[in-house]
Parts: C-alpha cells; sequence; structure tokens
C-alpha cells in the first residue's frame, strides 16, 4: 500500500519554464504520484521589494503617520522611535521579567508585534531601509545573490528594547538575528 495516501498534503508554489514544467511532471508520473493543480492568478508585481500589502487601498486605513515634532530613529527611522512612550502598546512589558531560558521564544511575539507596528508606518518600504537590507545580503555569504529576502531587519533599537524585558539567562548568549 502506497504510504504517500495517509501523509499530510502541502501546497506548494513554483514559478517554472515550460521546460522544467515538464520535467517536474515526468517526476511525478515516473513515481506514480498524485498531484492537483490549483490554478493561480498571476501577479508579476510580488517579486517587487516592498510589501504588495502597502498597495493596497485597505492599508490607508491602517497607516500610522510619523510625528515630525520629534526626531527621527537612526535605527528604526521612525518619528519618534517605535520603542519611545509616545509609542507604548497595550502588550507591551510593563517590568522587566525574571531571566529564563523560555525568554527567547516569548521574545519572538514582541518581534513579531514590532514588525507590525514598523509595517504601519512603512519602514519596510523606505528607500534607505531597502538600502540596508541590501547592502545586509550582500554580506552574508549565503544570500549574496539575492535581489530579495522574505526576511526584515529588525531595528536595534527593538532588539534592545525587547532582551531588556525578557532577558537570557547569565552566560547564556543571545542567537542574534539575521544579518546582525
Amino acid at each position: 500500500m502506497d504510504d504517500s495516501v495517509n501523509q499530510e498534503k502541502s501546497i506548494l508554489a513554483l514559478e517554472v519554464t515550460e521546460e522544467q514544467k515538464e520535467v517536474i511532471y515526468n517526476l511525478f508520473c515516473h513515481n506514480n504520484w498524485d498531484y492537483t493543480e490549483i490554478e493561480i492568478k498571476e501577479n508579476k508585481e510580488e517579486n517587487k521589494e516592498t510589501n504588495e500589502a502597502g498597495d493596497s487601498e485597505d492599508f490607508e486605513e491602517f497607516l500610522i503617520e510619523q510625528n515630525e515634532n520629534f526626531d527621527e530613529c537612526p535605527y528604526c527611522l521612525c518619528k519618534p522611535c517605535i520603542t519611545h512612550e509616545n509609542n507604548r502598546q497595550m502588550w507591551w512589558e510593563s517590568e522587566v521579567q525574571m531571566a529564563h531560558t523560555r525568554n527567547s521564544s516569548l521574545r519572538k511575539t514582541d518581534y513579531k508585534y514590532f514588525w507590525t507596528n514598523l509595517f504601519h508606518r512603512r519602514v519596510w518600504q523606505d528607500p534607505r531601509y531597502l538600502e540596508r537590507k541590501r547592502a545586509a545580503l550582500r554580506q552574508d555569504p549565503r544570500r549574496r545573490n539575492y535581489i530579495y529576502h522574505r526576511r526584515d531587519l529588525m531595528p536595534k533599537c527593538v532588539i534592545q528594547l525587547v532582551r531588556s524585558w525578557l532577558p537570557n539567562l547569565p552566560n547564556v548568549p543571545y542567537m542574534g538575528h539575521m544579518w546582525e
């Protein structure tokens, strides 16, 4: 009996040439694997360096304007800094937590929240940020030839704040962030 019937299936989207498509089809036929073709509406603009959600009409409703009365943070490019008390959110830690091994997973959640806040301030679309990201990609030997990478660079101010809220145990180094 074929074990593949009981295995969980996932969707894989690939952009390939006609020749590559035929080779993939032949591979599946050769191994007697079933597949289901799912039609995807083509959007050639998806590979831009900016997030496509930034161009949607709904995005304007969630845009958080910069406050010109404050200096711009050199790390997050926000006015005021995304970690400033004026930008305090309900989910922010009210006190520093004790150092613990589980703090690394708790920090991940806070980084996601900050990512969303920076997204709604259009930091990820700022030309200065995009240049920083390109420079970081060029420095990483594994990704030197990449034009685009899905992950974003978390600003130093965010990393420092979140690490101060949820510290590691003494003598346990932080894992670091990609391209840090």
